[in-house]
């Protein structure tokens, strides 16, 4: 659908062939809300913001300014997250979900694998809030647990705890800093919190691998989405250390590499 379709669609509550149906009539109250919506979309709001819900892996989730918006390359992170969840399908699965954001990986991971028990961490309680929201509204908030706080500092009491996981995944913050003024109006309305990945983009790179080296479980995984042209500098992230092997490099629908896979073996 266009976004005017999206717009009347949420509006009228309907389908896209319900507009075309007959022909739309808005009563007073419905005008005044898709003109407000027109405005503020020529403002550089983004649509997903002003429609207030976004689809996710099929799945519908609250979206507004607290959270990323959910894009599809991620989903691209999650199917392969659940092909790589077959291995556990005997046991109950740990995963642990790094800057969960809207936590629409979390929730999706939940929704389709029956079982698992999944870990979110964001620094941001507002994040957090909207993550509770979705995870209820999808009927999956019994098996995840929510914490607030630096992921930093969360995988180091994990570590101290003796807390593993079978699966870590994040889609970090990953765009250089000095690029954050250059992106586009409406990516620039989302948080920063969720995109800035310090002076080159790496800094959770380097964090969530230092943190799963002693987290991961035998042949656990550690999945990323990454930004453009990373992905060689955070091989060279992962040599610093043991154990990670069987590298897998995921490109998205538009070839570029994407996602970043890697074993825990030792």
């Amino acid at each position: 659908m266009n976004e005017k379709e999206l717009m009347l669609t949420s509006i009228l509550n309907c389908s896209r062939s319900d507009l075309y149906a007959q022909p739309v009539k808005l009563n007073p109250e419905d005008s005044a809300r898709f003109e407000k919506m027109k405005e503020r979309r020529a403002e550089g709001e983004p649509l997903q913001y002003i429609l207030g819900s976004w689809d996710f892996m099929g799945l519908k989730f609250l979206v507004d300014e607290r959270v990323l918006i959910p894009r599809p390359e991620t989903e691209t992170l999650v199917e392969l997250a659940l092909e790589k969840a077959k291995a556990f399908a005997d046991r109950e699965i740990e995963i642990l979900d790094l800057g969960t954001g809207s936590g629409n990986i979390a929730v999706a991971l939940a929704h389709f694998i029956k079982n698992c028990r999944v870990t979110t961490v964001d620094i941001s309680q507002d994040a957090l809030e909207v993550a509770q929201h979705n995870a209820a509204y999808n009927r999956v908030e019994q098996r995840i647990t929510f914490l607030n706080g630096d992921m930093k500092n969360f995988l180091n009491k994990f570590r101290t705890e003796g807390k593993t996981f079978d699966m870590i995944i994040s889609n970090p913050p990953y765009v250089k800093r000095s690029q954050l003024s250059s992106l586009q109006l409406e990516v620039r309305r989302e948080p920063a919190l969720a995109l800035d990945g310090g002076e080159d983009g790496l800094d959770f790179y380097r964090v969530i691998i230092a943190g799963a080296a002693d987290i991961l479980k035998h042949n656990a995984f550690l999945l990323f989405e990454i930004g453009d042209d990373q992905a060689e500098d955070i091989k060279n992230i992962f040599a610093s250390y043991s154990g990670y092997k069987n590298w897998e490099i995921i490109q998205d629908l538009t070839n570029r590499d994407r996602i970043i896979i890697v074993k825990r073996e030792s």
